[in-house]
C-alpha cells in the first residue's frame, strides 16, 4: 500500500518514471555527439605493412629471344601520423622503411634497403578555411547539448504538471465518490420513509417508485464514481512507479492536496517565461544554429583555393638501421609546391543552399516572435483561469449553502406533509450538484496554478527541483 502527499508523489514521479528516464539519455548522447565531433582533430596514427613482386618473362631483341627472367621483391613498413586542423590546414607526416631485391635469372639478388621520412601539408584558402567552416558541425553539437537539456527540463515540468493534475483528479474522484455514496443513501432513507408512510397509507405508491428509481439511478452514478477512482489511482500509479508485474496489485492512499492561495503576476510571469521556458530557450538555440549554418554554406559556396607542399627525404643503404641514419644526410630529396584552384560554374548548389540557409535564419527569427506572442497569450490565459477558478470556488460554496438550505426545508416540507417526494429528490440532486461543482473548482484551482507554473517555466524553481 503506498501513502503520498502531493509533494511525495511529485518526487516519486520525478525519481521512478520512465517519461524522464527515457528523456535523461538525450543529454548524455548528445555529450557523446560533442566527443565524436572533436574526434575529427584527433590526429590519426597510421601504419602500412606490405609486400610487392613483379615478375618479367624472357626479353626479345630483333625478333630473338633472350633468356633472362626477373624478378623484383619488395617489402614496405610505414608509420605516420595524419589529421586536420580547425583551421583547415591537412597534414600527413611520416616515417617509412623499403627492402627492394632483383632476381635476374642464374644471378644472385640484389637487396637495397630505402629509408625515407617526409610529411605533406594542404591548406585551404577559400573554401574550408578556418573555424566557421571547421567547427561548424562541433558548434551546433554543442548547442544541440544544450536543447537536450532543455527537453529534459521540459519534461520534468510536464511530469510535475500531469502529477499534480493527476494527483488531483484522483482526490476529486475520491471526493465525488464520498459525496455519490451519501446520496444513494439519502435516497435510500427516503424510499424507507416513504415505504413507510405508505403502508400507513398517508403517502401514495407513486412516491415509493419514484424514490425506487431514484435509488437505482444514483447506484449507477456510485459506480461510475467507483470506476473512477480506479482510473486515477492507475494513472497515478503509472506516474509515480517503475514497478511492471506489480503495478495493478499495489493499492494507493493519498492526502487532500494543500490549497495555497496564489496571485499571478502576468508581466513578471512573461519574463520568467523569457528566461526558463524550454521551449522559448530552444528557440534561441535554434536561431544560432542556422546562423552556424549560414556561416558553412557561404564558406561551401567559395572556390576552392589550396596551397600543398611535400618534403621527402631519403636515405639508402643495404640495412634498416643504416638507411635511417643516412635520412639526414639526404641521399636523395624530393619535394613539390603547388596550388589547387576550382570553381563549378555557374555555382547554382552553393548559391542556392546559402540562400536556403538564409531563409531558414529568417524563418526562426519570425518562429521566435511567434512564440513570444504566445508566451504573452499563454501567461495570461493561464492567469485568468486561476482567477476564474478562484472565483468559481467563491460562488459554487454559496451554491451549494444555499442548495443545503434548500434541501433541508424541502424535508421538513415533506415531513409536515406540504412538500411532495419529487420536491425532495430534485432538491438533494441540486445539492449534490453543488458539492460536485464546488470540488471541480477546487480541483481545477489547484490545476490552473500548476500550470501557470508550467507556462512560465517555473515549476522547478516553485517544487525545488534540481537537475544533476
Amino acid at each position: 500500500m503506498l501513502h503520498v502527499g502531493l509533494s511525495k508523489a511529485i518526487e516519486m514521479a520525478l525519481a521512478k518514471n520512465f517519461a524522464i528516464q527515457v528523456e535523461r539519455f538525450q543529454p548524455q548522447i548528445a555529450r557523446e555527439v560533442i566527443t565524436q565531433e572533436l574526434g575529427r582533430f584527433d590526429p590519426r596514427l597510421e601504419f602500412t605493412a606490405e609486400r610487392s613482386e613483379r615478375t618479367t618473362g624472357d626479353v626479345f631483341v630483333g625478333g630473338e629471344r633472350f633468356p633472362e627472367r626477373r624478378v623484383i621483391q619488395g617489402d614496405r613498413f610505414a608509420l605516420g601520423v595524419a589529421g586536420i586542423t580547425p583551421w583547415g590546414l591537412v597534414y600527413d607526416a611520416g616515417l617509412g622503411s623499403s627492402l627492394n631485391g632483383n632476381t635476374f635469372s642464374n644471378r644472385t639478388s640484389n637487396d637495397l634497403q630505402q629509408s625515407d621520412a617526409g610529411f605533406t601539408l594542404r591548406q585551404p584558402l577559400l573554401r574550408g578555411f578556418g573555424t566557421d567552416s571547421n567547427l561548424a558541425s562541433l558548434r551546433i553539437a554543442r548547442n544541440n547539448a544544450l536543447v537536450s537539456e532543455w527537453q529534459l527540463r521540459q519534461r520534468i515540468i510536464d511530469t510535475i504538471t500531469e502529477a499534480v493534475f493527476v494527483y488531483n483528479e484522483l482526490h476529486l474522484a475520491h471526493e465525488n465518490l464520498r459525496v455519490a455514496t451519501g446520496f444513494r443513501e439519502l435516497a435510500r432513507q427516503l424510499l424507507e420513509d416513504n415505504t413507510k408512510r405508505a403502508n400507513i397509507g398517508v403517502m401514495s405508491p407513486l412516491d415509493v417508485t419514484t424514490a425506487r428509481a431514484e435509488v437505482a439511478s444514483r447506484e449507477e452514478a456510485t459506480i461510475l464514481s467507483r470506476r473512477s477512482v480506479k482510473d486515477n489511482e492507475n494513472l497515478l500509479k503509472q506516474l509515480i512507479t517503475n514497478d511492471i508485474q506489480r503495478i495493478l496489485d499495489v493499492g494507493i492512499e493519498i492526502e487532500p492536496p494543500p490549497f495555497t492561495p496564489f496571485r499571478a503576476d502576468v508581466p513578471a510571469g512573461i519574463n520568467d517565461a523569457l528566461e526558463v521556458r524550454p521551449d522559448y530557450r530552444q528557440a534561441i538555440i535554434d536561431i544560432e544554429n542556422r546562423r552556424i549554418t549560414v556561416a558553412l554554406r557561404k564558406d561551401q559556396a567559395l572556390p576552392r583555393f589550396d596551397l600543398q607542399g611535400s618534403l621527402r627525404l631519403l636515405g639508402f643503404d643495404n640495412d634498416f638501421g643504416t638507411s635511417v641514419s643516412r635520412i639526414p644526410k639526404r641521399d636523395e630529396t624530393a619535394w613539390t609546391v603547388g596550388a589547387i584552384f576550382s570553381v563549378p560554374i555557374p555555382n547554382r548548389e552553393g548559391r542556392g543552399a546559402v540562400v536556403a540557409a538564409r531563409l531558414s535564419s529568417a524563418q526562426a527569427l519570425v518562429n521566435l516572435q511567434r512564440l513570444e506572442q504566445q508566451i504573452v497569450v499563454d501567461v495570461d490565459n493561464a492567469s485568468g483561469q486561476i482567477v476564474t477558478s478562484r472565483q468559481r470556488i467563491a460562488s459554487t460554496a454559496v451554491a451549494r449553502q444555499l442548495a443545503a438550505e434548500s434541501l433541508q426545508a424541502g424535508q421538513e416540507r415533506l415531513r409536515a406533509g406540504t412538500g411532495t417526494t419529487f420536491e425532495a429528490l430534485e432538491l438533494q440532486r441540486k445539492l449534490a450538484e453543488a458539492e460536485f461543482a464546488e470540488l471541480r473548482a477546487r480541483a481545477d484551482y489547484n490545476k490552473a496554478v500548476s500550470e501557470y507554473h508550467r507556462q512560465t517555466g517555473t515549476s522547478l524553481r516553485v517544487h525545488r527541483v534540481t537537475i544533476d
